[in-house]
């Protein structure tokens, strides 16, 4: 278990039941309702498990709405890689979302989707664009590096910023972009090294919480994005990924927790 160093955090751990098999990818909102996928293809809830008959090598898998979710494979070919699949595991729809997916966003009736480096530099496709939005049925609606003249190289990691607009982090000079996904208008803010290679991301209150840097993989560093001040609150020594409000999600061989660095 990691360990919390600063008084103000708090952590909710929940074990998931599945037998012999491995936890592959687990998605949650803050208060623990979580879908998972396992080795055996397994999907699991808290309140039902299925079976797909699909095999992913990398999946990633996202709640959607009304029961529904979205799986994606991270490494595929030119075939379809990102399935939606409807509360009795039957699939509705496949799409091809790129190869080199890093992380993937659920927001309103969009779906948001980053790509490392080798996927961006990879074979052509939706992945060449660094960060894609994509509707529910599959369509893409937007690929940033078309409309920014290719500003990203790898995007480290994104975020929910409000109901309508994400911020990502992107190598190589470690901007922070906020995207409008209504609108697709951007704009760039500058940011600190203090916490450059930060690999996840959070906002609450309009503040930004970073974690896990090139220099200190352990620390969170909360950034106000107005004011533009930095300051080191907190470590957890596992790989995080943030999910909302504030907070961020480890996921182990047989649950996850669910860590608050600004509990208040």
């Amino acid at each position: 278990m990691a360990i919390l160093t600063d008084r103000t955090m708090t952590e909710q751990s929940y074990t998931i039941n599945i037998g012999q098999s491995k936890l592959l990818n687990l998605d949650t909102d803050e208060f623990g309702n979580y879908i998972a996928i396992s080795k055996s293809k397994e999907i699991i809830t808290a309140s039902y498990k299925l079976t797909i008959s699909r095999k992913f090598r990398f999946p990633i898998i996202r709640w959607l709405i009304h029961g529904r979710f979205l799986i994606a494979d991270a490494r595929c070919d030119k075939s379809n890689n990102a399935v939606i699949y409807d509360k009795d595991g039957r699939e509705l729809k496949s799409f091809y979302a790129g190869d080199g997916i890093e992380d993937i966003l659920i927001l309103q009736d969009k779906i948001i989707f980053t790509y490392f480096d080798e996927g961006v530099f990879g074979n052509d496709g939706p992945n060449n664009e660094g960060l894609t939005v994509f509707n529910f049925d599959g369509k893409q609606l937007f690929g940033f590096n078309s409309a920014s003249d290719g500003l990203i190289a790898d995007c480290y990691s994104m975020c929910k910023f409000d109901s309508h607009k994400i911020l990502f982090y992107t190598y190589t000079d470690f901007p922070v972009i906020e995207l409008n996904i209504d609108t697709f208008k951007w704009k760039v803010h500058q940011t600190s090294t203090e916490y450059a290679g930060a690999n996840s991301m959070v906002c609450k209150y309009g503040q930004v919480i970073f974690h896990g840097t090139y220099s200190d993989k352990k620390s969170f560093f909360l950034w106000d994005i107005w004011q533009k001040k930095v300051k080191k609150i907190g470590v957890y020594s596992a790989r995080l990924r943030g999910i909302e409000n504030g907070k961020f999600l480890s996921v182990g061989k047989n649950g996850f927790t669910i860590i608050d660095p600004l509990d208040e």
